[in-house]
C-alpha cells in the first residue's frame, strides 16, 4: 500500500511540475504569426498583378525571370506561389553587394497550382525566381546540333504566370503591441 501511495505522490508532483512548466514555456514561446511582405507599400515586382493581393489577377514573368524587391532587408521564413503554371524553378535571395545572389530553393516536378516552401530565415531585400519549366511548354521536333554532334530535343517555352507571389516573415511582438 505504501508503494502505491509513493508512486501516486510522485506522479502528482511530476504532473504539477510539468503543468507549471508548460504554462511558463507557453508564455515564453508564443505562436508566431506570419506577415506577407509582398503586399506592403514600396514593394516592386516584375508584374504588379503578382503582388496585388487579388487571386483573380494574373501576372506574367519577363522571359523566364520574376523579380520581387522589398524596400528594406527583411527576415523571410516562407514563400508561397499561388495560381501558377510553374513546374521547375530556382528561387534566389539577393546577398549584400552588387549582383550577388544565392540559390535558396529548388522547385522540381511541381504538379500543383500552389507552391509553398519554408526557407531558413534568410535576410534579404530581393527575391528572384528563374523558371525552367511550365505546364505550357511544348515539345517540338528534335533537331541535329552539329556542334554537339547529336540530336537535341526542342522545347517551345510557355509563358510563366503567377496569380499571387507571397513572401512571409514573422510579425514582431514589438510591432503588434503598438
Amino acid at each position: 500500500m505504501r508503494c502505491y501511495l509513493f508512486i501516486f505522490s510522485v506522479l502528482c508532483t511530476t504532473g504539477l511540475l510539468f503543468g507549471c512548466q508548460s504554462q511558463v514555456l507557453q508564455m515564453l514561446i508564443e505562436p508566431q504569426e506570419y506577415y506577407n511582405y509582398a503586399v506592403t507599400e514600396g514593394v516592386t515586382c516584375t508584374s504588379p498583378e503578382m503582388i496585388d493581393g487579388d487571386l483573380n489577377t494574373r501576372g506574367y514573368a519577363q522571359g523566364r525571370w520574376i523579380h520581387l524587391t522589398l524596400p528594406s532587408r527583411k527576415a523571410i521564413h516562407r514563400i508561397a506561389i499561388r495560381g501558377t503554371n510553374i513546374i521547375n524553378a530556382m528561387v534566389y535571395q539577393k546577398l549584400d553587394g552588387e549582383g550577388r545572389w544565392q540559390a535558396i530553393q529548388q522547385i522540381q516536378n511541381n504538379e500543383s497550382p500552389v507552391i509553398e516552401r519554408r526557407v531558413n530565415g534568410i535576410v534579404t531585400d530581393a527575391i528572384r525566381i528563374y523558371i525552367s519549366g511550365t505546364t505550357d511548354d511544348e515539345k517540338k521536333a528534335s533537331r541535329y546540333d552539329p556542334r554537339r554532334g547529336q540530336v537535341v530535343p526542342q522545347i517551345k517555352l510557355g509563358r510563366a504566370f503567377i496569380h499571387e507571389l507571397e513572401v512571409y516573415g514573422f510579425v514582431s511582438k514589438e510591432n503588434s503591441n503598438q
